[in-house]
């Protein structure tokens, strides 16, 4: 099955990260994918930090909520002074841009247990492809800039906002990048053996999203170690995994070209759709006396 694929144009996409400091949008829900309820929604986008609901519908009107707190279907209020609506007006070749914050003194989004409700604003209403519009509840706004008055959504999206946070101050933690610290690390590695004598080398096994640059980490841990660039791995950029089969990859070290007590384990991307690389979703097995 093809990856699910964002409704924004690029300009869209970059007008709407323009929003936010160096952020980029990451997609967690499409209602026409993944079902136009709340069930659907909680299911992909709950716990996922900051997040902004996007809505479309036929009034060339782009429009939704950002909230930078976890949905969690805790049932109560929150309160969230980075929270806001917008609109994206589609309908000239120079986008507007809206934005509208809470209500000073009001909570930003409800956090129950059905779909996205900014309490002016609650999307995929009663499960369904409309919306939910009362201005003044949460949020005050004129309904012909938001939502050009047009309640029917013609697709609603969930993305989670990536990189909007603020640069630290300090670096979480000193790390000596010196030539002298990298050839003290590279030997250590080199010459670690494990606890257990009957093991003669450890295996990492590589887990993550399709995209994740797994194959790309063990060509770049191969290429320290061997003092050139190394691409064993095939690498590359696609809706689905480039990695088709579960594979083993020694490292093996300049100097004596001997494989290092690592092994490096690569598998395909998690992917949520079905026969379409390492399924999310656990796999049960029913054994029978």
């Amino acid at each position: 099955m093809s990856a699910v694929k964002s409704n924004l144009s690029k300009e869209q996409e970059r007008m709407l990260c323009s929003m936010f400091d160096r952020a980029k949008l990451s997609l967690l829900f499409k209602a026409s994918v993944h079902g136009y309820s709340g069930s659907s929604f909680h299911q992909k986008c709950d716990n996922q930090g900051p997040t902004i609901t996007v809505a479309y519908n036929n009034s060339a009107l782009v429009y939704g909520g950002y909230v930078s707190k976890d949905f969690a279907q805790t049932g109560q209020d929150v309160y969230d002074e980075k929270a806001f609506l917008f609109s994206l007006d589609c309908r000239s070749e120079d986008f507007i841009l809206r934005q509208v914050p809470v209500t000073n003194g009001q909570p930003a989004f409800n956090d129950g247990a059905y779909s996205p409700n900014f309490g002016s604003l609650i999307f995929l209403y009663n499960n369904s492809n409309n919306v939910f519009s009362n201005p003044g509840n949460y949020f005050n706004f004129d309904p012909a800039e938001i939502h050009g008055n047009d309640l029917v959504l013609t697709e609603c999206e969930v993305y989670r906002v990536e990189g909007c946070g603020e640069y630290l101050t300090k670096p979480l933690r000193n790390i000596d990048w010196s030539p002298g610290k990298r050839n003290e690390l590279m030997e250590a590695i080199k010459s670690w053996k494990p606890v257990i004598t009957s093991v003669s080398k450890a295996r990492v096994l590589l887990v993550g999203p399709v995209g994740s640059g797994k194959s790309s980490f063990f060509n770049s841990v191969s290429s320290v170690f061997r003092g050139h660039v190394t691409s064993q791995a095939n690498t590359g950029s696609a809706g689905t995994s480039v990695t088709t089969q579960f594979r083993t990859y020694s490292i093996l070290s300049d100097s004596s070209r001997n494989p290092l007590p690592i092994i490096l384990c690569d598998t395909m991307g998690l992917e949520s759709d079905s026969n379409a690389g390492v399924d999310i979703l656990p796999i049960y097995v029913q054994t029978t006396k």
